[in-house]
């Protein structure tokens, strides 16, 4: 039997250690995710492109620690998976601060020095539902000298993420852009 050889060609993240000319044309564009896998491999793309400065990236999932309780069956998923329970609430940001964060600044190539900026949860719908929100910023130089940016403007780079008390799923918005 012979091999598939066609199968695809996995990049490896590219590190950015010099900020190159901003690229003529611009084929980003607002995406939503509902894979972690396909978000992360989105960011490392568009970082090949040149185009990690200008992003609106959207990601609905489950968490992995969730997906490993529940051995990937959804109607396995319990009624006190989400936003209300604190043991859920407390894996959620270990997850996000352990792996999302610095897969982030894996798979973009720039080192992001995210820093939470708003925790908290807020109710809802006169208080019948809540949401739990983390919101962080690094607004600073990405770890480049200022002398960097005379080929590129300055960006900032926000990711938000929220979970609500109707489920496990977590939306995280990860967004990229010129500084004003």
């Amino acid at each position: 039997m012979k091999k598939d050889k066609s199968s695809k060609i996995e990049l490896e993240p590219r590190i950015v250690d010099h900020l190159s000319k901003e690229p003529a044309v611009r084929n980003s564009r607002e995406v939503k995710f509902d894979d972690l896998k396909k978000f992360e491999d989105y960011i490392k793309n568009e970082s090949w492109d040149d185009e990690y400065d200008q992003m609106k990236v959207h990601l609905e999932y489950i968490p992995p620690f969730i997906v490993n309780e529940i051995h990937g069956e959804e109607e396995h998923i319990k009624p006190q998976m989400n936003a209300l329970n604190k043991k859920f609430r407390r894996h959620l940001h270990q997850h996000l601060t352990k792996h999302l964060l610095p897969e982030i600044n894996k798979m973009s190539g720039i080192g992001y020095q995210f820093k939470e900026i708003d925790e908290g949860l807020v109710p809802d719908f006169n208080g019948v539902d809540s949401t739990y929100r983390w919101h962080y910023e690094d607004l600073g130089n990405h770890g480049f000298d200022e002398d960097e940016y005379k080929d590129r403007h300055h960006w900032d780079a926000t990711l938000d993420v929220a979970c609500d008390s109707n489920g496990p799923f977590v939306n995280a918005h990860f967004v990229c852009q010129p500084r004003q």
